[in-house]
């Protein structure tokens, strides 16, 4: 069953994208793990104060199993602005 996880990030989605522009090499290996680990989609939502990710994965271990590969890089992406990111785990029924 897929799951869809929620990740909250306290940081104005516009500042997200500047430093992305500039930055692209610290985000392209997350990218590539999303691959990796069959992430089956991506939406985002944004405020002046922060924005939320809702990715939809095959299952919680295939989150699990990208989270724990990609550990290092959402560090290093969270420490560059002195926030951490909160992740939520939810069943997708039909």
């Amino acid at each position: 069953m897929s799951v869809m996880v929620v990740i909250r990030f306290p940081v104005a989605h516009s500042a997200v994208v500047e430093w992305a522009s500039k930055n692209g090499e610290l985000l392209d290996p997350i990218v590539k793990l999303f691959e990796k680990h069959k992430r089956i989609s991506h939406r985002a939502v944004t405020s002046d104060s922060e924005f939320l990710d809702f990715d939809e994965w095959p299952s919680a271990e295939a989150y699990a199993a990208f989270k724990a590969e990609a550990g290092p890089y959402i560090e290093k992406f969270e420490a560059a602005f002195g926030h951490r990111s909160t992740d939520t785990i939810y069943e997708v029924v039909e």
